[in-house]
């Protein structure tokens, strides 16, 4: 049965799930998760600079790099998600468009 019967009585085709665009959702995803992690570390190496933990270096370096790690934990996945976001959009719209023109 491969037909799901929806609230107003219609068959609905079963989802399937597309091998490529799983890869690629799984390969944002991975980027992402790398990417706050970095992230954190870039926050504690700042942290460790600030409280003098490590050899001599001046205390403004280590706030910019707790900057750079938040911005890097807070900012840039929601950037990189919306712009693969946006991708998957044009290129939905672009294959109905090219459907659309292949039936006269």
């Amino acid at each position: 049965m491969t037909q799901k019967i929806d609230e107003s009585g219609q068959e609905q085709p079963e989802y399937v799930p597309d091998p490529e665009k799983e890869k690629q959702a799984k390969a944002v995803h991975f980027m992402v998760s790398m990417i706050r992690l970095l992230g954190v570390v870039l926050v504690m190496l700042g942290l460790a600079i600030v409280l003098d933990r490590l050899p001599p270096m001046p205390a403004p370096v280590g706030y910019v790099f707790i900057a750079l790690g938040l911005a890097q934990m807070w900012i840039a996945p929601v950037w990189i998600i919306r712009k693969y976001v946006q991708a998957r959009v044009a290129e939905e719209q672009i294959a109905k468009a090219a459907e659309g023109s292949d039936t006269p």
